[in-house]
């Protein structure tokens, strides 16, 4: 159950950014290009050309961009999902062999009886 609920929520945090991400750039309110703390590093910077290049709209299209890759990955994991389920728990199973194996291999504690634990 735990292996479908990460998964889930991967895919709605994939579609929630990517949707940020195609949208955001192109709002009027608040502005992409009135950005005070992008003026700021670049003023401290010294790189003029970097708050021009983070204003274009070639920028914008290339976040614009990223947002359909974030959204066409929350498709694919959506048509993966039962193979992607089945992985993980595959994954957590020989994890919990491998921890059991490691527990089995450890060295007995030879304190007295009356010795705490927290030592």
């Amino acid at each position: 159950m735990s292996a479908k609920l990460t998964i889930i929520f991967f895919i709605l945090i994939c579609f929630e950014i990517g949707l940020l991400l195609v949208i955001l750039p192109w709002l009027p309110h608040p502005a992409w290009s009135e950005n005070y703390l992008l003026y700021l590093a670049a003023d401290k910077l010294h790189w003029p050309w970097l708050a021009s290049i983070m204003t274009s709209g070639f920028f914008r299209g290339a976040v614009s961009g990223l947002g359909l890759l974030n959204i066409m990955l929350g498709a694919w994991e959506i048509r993966q999902f039962k193979k992607t389920v089945r992985t993980l728990q595959i994954e957590r199973r020989s994890k919990g062999a491998d921890s059991d194996a490691l527990d089995a291999a450890t060295v007995s504690d030879h304190r007295p009886a009356g010795a705490s634990q927290s030592e």
